[in-house]
């Protein structure tokens, strides 16, 4: 059974680019720290918590999770998260 979650992480800000047009959820930069890591937030649908970390570590280096909020499966981001495309999927 596929589970909508809510997620973010910090990662450095670097490697942004270079992933971005591999990553197959949607993916939003939603701050950055002084120490130059940036918070992305997803919406990704997936069986379990343990597959959404494991496609978020594997398209980005330096992870430090921040949250994995399971959701109702018709979940979308608020308005401060534009253009929601409902891309989830990690395929």
């Amino acid at each position: 059974m596929v589970t909508r979650f809510w997620v973010s992480w910090w990662s450095n800000f670097r490697y942004m680019s270079q992933h971005f047009e591999r990553v197959p959820f949607q993916v939003w930069v939603s701050g950055q720290r002084e120490d130059g890591m940036v918070s992305y937030c997803a919406v990704i649908d997936a069986e379990d918590e343990d597959a959404v970390w494991r496609a978020v570590y594997e398209l980005y280096d330096d992870v430090e999770e921040r949250f994995c909020d399971p959701q109702e499966p018709d979940f979308a981001p608020g308005d401060r998260f534009q253009d929601f495309e409902n891309r989830t999927g990690l395929e």
